[in-house]
This record gives structure tokens, C-alpha cells and sequence, in this order.
């Protein structure tokens, strides 16, 4: 088959973990001598890499696969990986027969085999990699897989119990990125504070972030998916305190109710999650908050909700996303009953929503006065004569854009210095005020 098939696409679908799977693949694939593309109907292969964690995951997932089967040239080959084709393995091959070949995830060195028609999987799967995004920021995962066990999450079914990598593995991984020219290290997993648990018999996360910190070069850190049980102030004076590490602090809390937090299986508690967002404001009030909460879990009251609105109000975090919950098979809570109805989990969403605009706003006029560092990525989709990209107190894909409308952006995606003249939430216009920083 290798010496038919010479273009490869591909499609990738669900979180950054997904992603850099992806990217593993698309290097290996390019070792092998393919052409990678971005035009399915040029392709002699297209890989579909799904996300099957919640319903809407999957139902965007099988979507995209259909699309690629109309759209591909009569003899290319339609390969689908990752999270979807690891949960939903026999319903694939009986409702599929789109789908040519299909692999889980942990096992996309197949792909290589079935490309080349040997079906064996290469030696040194993993030692090279295409970044899929913008190439001045990378994600680099530590982990796989999850031990929390919460009762909603169907995580630890599809990808296993935790299994760190090593951290000399992950330092030699880091180096390599940063001599490429990467500028920002997005530190992934599931639960980033139980790094090292596994492995080592104990939480290594602060070891490994002064590790990657040590790296010589001009490059920043930023750590997500942190949930509150391990956010201690050995790990939050290590980020605020770091001239490489910024201070922003992705707190997954879910809920603030006990009884929801007590539900969900969550290690939290309410006094720990106030522990956790008090310390870091102390330490660092500069720094920036990001959370994430479900709405809507069996047995939720309007009381219950109204402990969301409170952590909102007390914590005022500055970014946060409202998810509704999902009752997926093969989770603890999907024996819990049914969950609040559609409509009253679109209402609580929506009084979240505002709550938090208010809150984002008031922070980001809070910056107007100083100067903030940004990054630009190209002309921006409201038009050409605006580009785009995002200060480096939001995260990709999740904090909203930063729009530049005045200034000189000559060094490529920088970083500039700017100033913010115009907030529309979540996305903030700015000016580059020093292109020389």
C-alpha cells in the first residue's frame, strides 16, 4: 500500500491530549515518506482522530467521519483512531462499513502498519512529531490516563489507570521543543498534580516543573488540569514565584455543593477548593484562575445550584467554562438516575454565564492600564487587516482571541508588548506598543 498511497490528511477531534496523540502519528507517518496534506479530496488516506468522552464527542465524531467518506477520492483508505474507536469498538464493525481500518487509543502505531501493508508497527513510534497548531506553543503530555475515578467521567475506562512517563523522557522532549523555537510549553494530562504517583511512589510535579524551568532558552511554561485535592503551596509557590512558569492556574472544581461534590467522586470539598483559590490569590493576586463546573448531575437542587453562584461570587475566578452533564454507560453515575432536565440545565448555564462575563470583564479592564504580552498567529477571520492571536494570560482555544488593530508585528508571533483599548468579551483588542520586548 506505501507505494499507492503517498498523501496522507487528517482530522483531528477532541482535547489537546487527543491532539498530541495525533501529532505523534503525523511524525511518524512523515518519517515513513508520506506527503501530509490538508486537502482530503488530495489524499490517498485520511485519518479521523475522535474524542468519545461525552455524547456531542461522539455524534461530532461519527459526523466528521460520514463527511470524509463522501468527500474522499473513490480508492483512499479512511482510518479513524483515538477515543471513540477505543469506547465503541464493536458497535464500529457492525454500524461502519465506511471505515476501513480502526485503532484505539495507546495503539495509532498501527496506522504505520496498515499503510504500509506489512502491518508491522515501527521501532521508534514516538520520536518525532508534527505540531498541529501554530508552532510557537506545544502541548507536552506527562501522563496518560486516570486514578481519581470520578463518578461521572468515563476517562479511565478508555484510557486506563494513570501511567506518568518518565521524567527524563519528558525534560528530553521539552528540550527538543524548545530548540525547534517553541515559545510556550502547555503541560497536559489528566490530573497534572498526581504526576509521578505511579512511577516514583509520589507527586513529582514540582520536581518536574523546576526541571523543565532549568531548560536554557527563551520560553514560558503553563500548566493546566490541575485539580484542587492536589493543588498544594509547595506546587503554588513554585508557579508564582517562577520566572518561566506563568501564573495561571487551571482549578477544575466541578462543583461547590458537598453533596455534588460528595456525587461526583470528586477529592474535594468545599473547604479545600476555598483553601486552594485563597492561597493563590494570596501568594500571587496578579495570577489568573480558570475553573470548570457540570451542571445539571443527578440529584442537583436549586440549592445546590445556588452554591455554584456563590463559589462565583466568593472566588470571582477569571476565566470558567459550564458544561452540561452528560449520563454516559459505564460510569458510576449513570446508575444515579436521571439528570435535571435540558431546559432548567440551559437556564442555571446561562445565570453562570452572565455571573462569570461580569467577572472576566471587570479583570480584563482591570489590565487596560498596563502593558500585557502577546503572541500573533496571522490575519484574523473578521478581516485581513486585523490579526490575530492571544495574551499569554489565555489559554489556547479556551480564554478567548487577542485581536491586534494597531502596531508593528514584524517579528513574526513574537511576543509584542500591547495595550488593551477595547474588551468584547471573551476577546480583547489590542495595540503593540513595543515590538522590540
Amino acid at each position: 500500500m506505501k507505494d499507492k498511497n503517498k498523501k496522507i490528511s487528517f482530522i483531528s477531534l477532541g482535547c489537546s491530549k487527543n491532539q498530541v496523540d495525533l501529532e505523534y502519528l503525523m511524525g511518524s507517518i512523515k518519517d515513513e515518506g508520506y506527503e501530509i496534506t490538508h486537502v482530503p479530496e488530495d489524499s490517498d488516506a485520511i485519518v479521523v482522530n475522535t474524542c468519545g468522552f461525552i455524547e456531542p464527542a461522539v455524534a461530532e465524531a461519527i459526523e466528521n467521519i460520514l463527511e470524509m467518506s463522501r468527500r474522499k477520492q473513490k480508492d483512499a483508505k479512511l482510518i479513524v483512531t483515538g477515543c471513540m474507536s477505543e469506547r465503541y469498538k464493536l458497535e464500529l464493525l457492525k454500524e461502519m462499513p465506511e471505515i476501513d481500518y480502526f485503532t484505539g487509543v495507546g495503539e495509532l502505531d498501527k496506522v504505520i502498519g496498515f499503510l504500509n501493508g506489512t502491518g508491522e508497527r515501527p521501532k521508534n513510534y514516538g520520536t518525532s512529531r508534527l505540531i498541529a497548531n501554530t508552532p510557537y506553543f506545544a502541548y507536552l503530555k506527562i501522563s496518560e490516563g486516570c486514578n481519581n475515578k470520578c463518578s461521572y467521567c468515563a476517562i479511565p475506562g478508555i484510557r486506563g489507570q494513570l501511567v506518568s512517563r518518565p521524567s527524563e523522557d519528558i525534560i528530553a522532549e521539552a528540550e527538543n521543543l524548545v530548540a525547534q523555537g517553541v515559545k510556550e510549553i502547555i503541560i497536559i494530562s489528566q490530573d497534572n498534580t498526581k504526576y509521578g504517583t505511579d512511577i516514583y511512589g509520589r507527586k513529582e510535579i514540582v520536581p518536574l516543573l523546576k526541571k523543565i524551568e532549568n531548560i536554557e532558552g527563551d520560553f514560558t511554561v503553563r500548566i493546566m488540569y490541575m485539580n484542587p485535592d492536589g493543588v498544594d503551596d509547595e506546587l503554588i509557590d513554585t508557579i508564582c514565584s517562577s520566572k518561566k512558569i506563568l501564573s495561571y492556574f487551571d482549578i477544575p472544581v466541578q462543583h461547590y455543593s458537598a453533596k455534588m461534590l460528595k456525587a461526583m467522586k470528586r477529592r474535594s470539598t468545599p473547604e479545600i477548593i476555598d483553601e486552594v483559590f485563597t492561597a493563590i490569590r494570596k501568594k500571587d493576586p496578579e495570577s489568573f484562575l480558570r475553573t470548570t463546573m457540570i451542571v445539571g448531575f443527578p440529584g442537583e437542587t436549586e440549592a445546590d445550584f445556588d452554591e455554584l453562584i456563590a463559589f462565583l461570587k466568593k472566588h470571582r475566578p477569571d476565566f470558567a467554562g459550564f458544561f452540561p452533564y452528560y449520563r454516559e454507560k459505564g460510569t458510576a453515575a449513570y446508575t444515579m438516575g436521571q439528570p435535571v432536565g435540558k431546559r432548567e440545565v440551559n437556564r442555571r448555564i446561562k445565570v453562570l454565564q452572565k455571573l462569570q462575563k461580569e467577572n472576566t470583564n471587570t479583570r480584563l479592564k482591570s489590565l487596560k492600564k498596563n502593558d500585557i504580552i502577546c503572541y500573533v498567529e496571522g490575519e484574523s477571520e473578521e478581516s485581513e487587516f486585523i490579526l490575530q492571536g492571544r495574551a499569554t494570560f489565555q489559554a489556547p482555544e479556551i480564554d478567548g482571541k487577542a485581536f491586534i488593530i494597531g502596531g508593528l508585528a514584524d517579528r513574526g508571533y513574537g511576543p509584542y508588548r500591547c495595550r488593551i483599548k477595547k474588551i468584547a468579551y471573551p476577546d480583547i483588542y489590542c495595540e503593540i506598543t513595543d515590538n522590540t520586548w
